[in-house]
C-alpha cells in the first residue's frame, strides 16, 4: 500500500510541476536556513577541541576576584592546584598564545604556538603521528631543553612534509629548538578557532616570551587552564573542592594569589568568547527557526489551495469505499514526498552556505580557521526537521483535503469547484501567522542594523581613523633591556620624520583586539579598600606620545614624553573611571599608586574608552610609560595625514635601516583592527537582514495567492457588481477590504510577538532598546507597504475582467 502511494505521490507531483517547484524551492530555503545556522552551532558546541581524547570531561577554570570570574592564572598557582588536586579532578593542563618569530633561510616569518605545561599532550591524549611528544625530564629545568612539537599543518605547509623532520631544528626567537615530533590530524590545539603551528614546553617560557621569568611569578596572571573530570564527576562538585584549595592560596599569598575560582563549560568559558557568542549563533538558529515556519505555512497554502482543485478526485475515492484515515496517508504521503525533496534542496543549500561565516571573520593578526561541517549531527538535524516539515505543513491540508461532502463535490461543475468558507478561513490563518512571523524578524533586522550602525559610531576612547599598526618584537634579535629601550626611542623618532606621518608612538596591546588586556593589583595612597576589596585594574605600557597619537583626551595634567624614562621616577596616567573610583573627587595628578614595590606618580588623567569589547561598561585602567616598565615585543601606532598605506614602504625602510634583522608583523590599518570590535554585530544585522527579507518574499508570495484565490471566488459577485454600475476602484476597495483585515491581524499579532522576542536578545544590542519605537515603526510601515502592494496586483487582475464573462460563473 505504501509504494502504491508513494507512486501516486510521485505522479501527483510530476503532474503539478509549478506547485512542485514552488513548494521544493521554499522548504529548500527554510531547511536549508536551519541546517546551516545548526551546523554553525553545532560547531560551536562540539569543535572547541578536537582530536582529544575525551572532550566532554574538559572544563576551564579562571580566577575570581569581588568584580571578576575571568582572571587568567599564575604559574605558580598551577602548580599548587595541580599538586593538591582533589579526587574529583584527573589533572590540570595550563596554556598560554605566543606569537614567535622563526627564523628561515630568508627573511622571519611569523607562526603561532602555544607555551604549555609539560603535561599537556598526556592530558589530552594527544600523540604524536610523528617522533613524539615532551619527556618528563625536558620540562623540569628553565630554559635548558629547547624542544617543540609542530602541527601536522605546519609540517606539510611550511616543512615540505619530511618524513625526516624529527630532529631537525627550528630557529624561534633567535634560539634554536629541536623538533621531537608532529601533531596527528586534526589537532590545533586549545585556542578555540585558531589553527596553530608549535608547541614548546613551559620550562622555555624565558626564551620566546617577553617579560622575564614569568614561571615564579604568583603575582602574574597569563596562563590559561583547562581541567579535566574524573569521569561521572558534576562541574559544580569540583568547582566547589577547587575552590577551597584557592581559599587556602589567598590566605597563604594574599597579595598575589586570586580570591576564588569559576569552572565553566568550554562553549562558555571567557577564554571561547563566553557564553555571548553561543547566544548569537543560538539567536540565528531561532531566527531560521521562524523562516523555516513561514515557509511551511507559504506550503500548507498552496497545498490548500491545490486540495481544493482536487475536491471531485476526494469526493470520487469516498464513494467509491475509501476512507477519511486512507486519504489523509496518501495526502501525508504526497507532503512526505514534497519534504524530502525539500530537504535534500536544505542539505545541498547548506552545504553551499556553510562557510558564509568565513565572510565575517575580521581582519586580524591571528590564524582564525573557521571550518563549519555538515557532520552527522547536521545530518539527523536536517532528517529531524524534514519530517518535522512535513508534518507541520502537511497534516492540517491532509485533514482539511480529506472532508469534502461527497454530495456537494459531485455537484459542482468542474470549473466552478471554490474552497470552503472552513478552509478559506484556515488559508487566511496562515497568512496571517506569516505576516505576524515576518514582522517579528523585520524588527529584529532592524534592531541589529541599527546596533551595527550605533557600534559603528560609539566612541572607542581614541579618534584616530587614519593609522596604522605594526607590531615589532625586540626579543628574537636578542636586544636586551637598555639596548631595546634606545632601539625603540630611536625607531619613533625616524618614523615622525616620515612625511605623511602626523605623529607615532607604541603600545604593549591595542584596545578592541583579540586578546583582551593585561590586569594588575595596585594600592592607592589616601585609599582605603573595603574588606576584601580587589584593586585589579587594566594596564598598558605606552609610549611617548602615545594619547596624542591615538587620539586620546587628556582629562588634566599631561601625557608621556621622551623625557619619562627609565632613570626619572616611576610615573602613570590613569583613566577618568580610575580617578573617580580611588581618589575619592580629589585630584589625582601628584598622587601616587604602587605596584608590588614600586611607586608611581601620577602625572595626568585620561580620558575613558573602550578596551576589551565595544559593549563593556567603564573599567579602570592604567597607563605606564614602555621605557620604565621595558618589554621588547610592542605595536606601532602611526597617526597619518593621508592614506595610511602610502606611508608603510619608508615605515619598512626606517626599521631596516636601525637593523635588518627586525621585520615588521601583523600590518594593518586602524579601520581595518576596528572591524575586530563590531564583527558580531554585523554578523546578526546581515544574517537577520537576509533572513528577514526571505521572509518578506515567502509571505508576499503567501498573501498574494490567498487574494488572488479569493478573488477568483468571488468572480460572480465581481461580475453583479459591475453589470450593476460598480467600478473599477470599487472593486479593487472591495478586495482590499479583506486583505487589511489580515494584514492588520498580522501585523498586531506580530508587534505583540516582538514585544516578548526582542527581550530576549537585549543583551546584544549596542545603543537601542530592545523596545525602540523607530525601529518597530519603521519595520511595520515597510512590511505594510510590501503586503498592501501584494494585495493591489491581484485587486486590480480582478477590476479588469469582462462582467460578461464573470456572470457566467453564475
Amino acid at each position: 500500500m505504501i509504494t502504491q502511494d508513494l507512486r501516486y505521490g510521485w505522479r501527483q507531483m510530476v503532474r503539478r510541476p509549478g506547485i512542485t517547484i514552488a513548494a521544493v524551492l521554499t522548504l529548500g530555503l527554510g531547511i536549508g536556513a536551519n541546517v546551516t545556522m545548526y551546523s554553525w552551532l553545532d560547531g560551536r558546541l562540539r569543535g572547541l577541541l578536537t582530536a582529544v581524547d575525551r572532550p566532554d570531561l574538559f572544563v576551564a577554570l579562571n580566577g575570581t576576584s569581588r568584580t571578576r570570574s575571568d582572571l587568567s592564572t599564575s604559574y605558580p598557582d598551577f602548580v599548587d592546584f595541580r599538586q593538591r588536586r582533589p579526587d574529583t579532578v584527573d589533572d590540570l593542563i595550563a596554556y598560554t598564545l605566543v606569537p614567535m618569530n622563526m627564523r628561515t633561510t630568508g627573511d622571519p616569518v611569523r607562526v603561532f604556538g602555544e607555551i604549555v605545561s609539560g603535561n599537556y599532550f598526556d592530558v589530552l591524549g594527544v600523540r604524536a603521528a610523528l617522533g613524539r611528544t615532551f619527556r618528563p625530564d625536558e620540562v623540569t629545568v628553565t630554559n635548558r631543553n629547547p624542544v617543540v612539537v609542530i602541527s601536522r599543518n605546519f609540517w606539510q605547509r611550511r616543512l615540505g612534509g619530511k618524513p625526516s623532520v624529527v630532529g631537525e631544528t627550528l630557529t624561534l626567537n633567535g634560539r634554536a629548538f629541536t623538533i621531537v615530533g608532529v601533531t596527528g590530524e586534526g589537532f590545533h590545539g586549545t585556542e578555540p578557532y585558531l589553527n596553530l603551528d608549535l608547541w614548546v614546553p613551559m620550562s622555555m617560557q624565558p626564551a620566546v616570551m617577553s617579560g622575564g621569568d614569568r614561571l615564579t611569578a604568583r603575582g602574574q596572571y597569563w596562563l590559561e587552564v583547562l581541567v579535566r573530570l574524573k569521569p561521572g564527576v558534576r562541574l559544580s562538585r569540583a568547582e566547589a573542592d577547587l575552590e577551597l584549595i584557592a581559599r587556602d592560596l589567598a590566605a597563604a599569598y594574599p597579595d598575589a594569589a586570586s580570591r576564588g575560582v569559576k569552572l565553566y563549560e568550554l562553549w562558555r568559558a571567557p577564554t571561547t568568547g563566553g557564553a555571548a557568542v553561543t547566544a548569537v549563533m543560538g539567536v540565528q538558529l531561532g531566527v531560521a527557526g521562524i523562516v523555516l515556519l513561514i515557509a511551511c505555512a507559504n506550503v500548507a497554502n498552496l497545498l490548500l489551495a491545490s486540495a481544493v482543485t482536487r475536491q471531485r478526485e476526494t469526493a470520487v475515492r469516498l464513494t467509491l469505499g475509501a476512507s477519511r484515515s486512507r486519504l489523509v496517508q496518501q495526502l501525508l504521503t504526497e507532503s512526505t514526498l514534497l519534504a524530502l525533496a525539500g530537504g535534500l534542496a536544505g542539505v545541498a543549500i547548506a552545504y553551499a552556505t556553510k562557510d558564509v561565516v568565513r565572510v565575517f571573520i575580521p581582519p586580524a593578526p591571528l590564524p582564525i580557521e573557521l571550518n563549519p561541517t555538515l557532520n552527522g549531527a547536521a545530518v539527523i538535524f536536517a532528517a529531524a526537521v524534514t519530517i518535522a516539515t512535513a508534518l507541520i505543513f502537511g497534516l492540517v491540508p491532509a485533514l482539511q483535503g480529506s472532508a469534502a461532502s461527497v454530495v456537494t463535490s459531485l455537484k459542482e461543475s468542474a470549473t466552478s469547484i471554490t474552497a470552503t468558507p472552513r478552509r478559506a478561513r484556515l488559508r487566511k490563518g496562515l497568512v496571517i501567522a506569516q505576516v505576524a512571523l515576518s514582522l517579528v524578524l523585520l524588527i529584529s533586522a532592524g534592531l541589529f542594523v541599527r546596533t551595527l550602525l550605533n557600534a559603528q559610531s560609539v566612541d572607542p576612547g581614541f579618534s584616530t581613523r587614519n593609522g596604522l599598526l605594526a607590531a615589532v618584537d625586540l626579543l628574537p634579535a636578542g636586544y636586551d633591556a637598555p639596548r631595546g629601550r634606545v632601539f625603540q626611542q630611536q625607531l619613533l623618532s625616524d618614523i615622525r620624520a616620515i612625511p605623511g606621518v602626523d605623529a607615532a608612538s607604541f603600545v604593549d596591546r591595542v584596545p578592541l583586539g583579540f586578546g583582551g588586556q593585561s590586569s594588575i593589583r595596585i594600592s592607592v595612597d589616601g585609599y582605603t579598600p573595603a574588606p576584601n576589596e580587589e584593586m585589579l585594574v587594566f594596564w598598558s605600557r605606552i609610549g611617548s606620545g602615545y594619547l596624542r597619537t591615538m587620539g586620546i583626551r587628556v582629562v588634566e595634567g599631561r601625557e608621556f614624553t621622551d623625557r619619562d624614562s627609565d632613570a626619572r621616577g616611576d610615573v602613570a596616567v590613569v583613566n577618568e573611571t580610575l580617578a573617580r573610583r580611588y581618589f575619592g573627587g580629589r585630584s589625582p595628578v601628584g598622587g601616587r599608586l604602587r605596584i608590588g614595590p614600586r611607586t608611581l606618580e601620577v602625572v595626568g588623567v585620561a580620558g575613558d574608552g573602550k578596551y576589551t569589547s565595544i559593549t563593556e561598561s567603564p573599567h579602570a585602567v592604567l597607563y605606564a610609560p614602555g621605557p620604565q616598565w621595558y618589554r621588547p615585543d610592542v605595536v606601532l601606532t602611526i597617526k597619518t595625514s593621508g592614506d595610511p598605506t602610502a606611508v608603510l614602504p619608508a615605515l619598512q625602510a626606517a626599521v631596516r635601516r636601525l637593523d635588518v634583522n627586525i621585520p615588521l608583523f601583523d600590518v594593518r590599518t586602524i579601520a581595518e583592527h576596528l572591524e575586530i570590535s563590531v564583527f558580531v554585530q554585523r554578523m546578526l544585522a546581515s544574517l537577520l537582514g537576509a533572513f528577514g527579507m526571505l521572509a518578506v518574499l515567502l509571505a508576499t508570495v503567501g498573501l498574494y495567492g490567498v487574494i488572488a484565490a479569493i478573488a477568483v471566488q468571488r468572480t460572480p459577485e465581481i461580475g453583479m457588481r459591475m453589470a450593476l454600475g460598480a467600478r473599477a476602484r470599487d472593486i479593487v476597495a472591495l478586495i482590499l477590504r479583506q486583505a487589511f483585515g489580515m494584514i492588520g491581524i498580522g501585523l498586531a499579532a506580530g508587534l505583540l510577538m516582538a514585544l516578548g522576542v526582542t527581550r530576549l536578545f537585549k543583551g546584544l544590542l549596542v545603543g537601542v532598546a530592545a523596545t525602540d519605537a523607530l525601529s518597530f515603526t519603521l519595520t511595520t510601515a515597510l512590511l505594510f507597504v510590501v503586503a498592501l502592494a501584494a494585495s493591489y496586483l491581484p485587486a486590480r487582475r480582478a477590476a479588469s475582467i469582462d462582467p460578461l464573462l464573470a456572470l457566467r460563473h453564475e
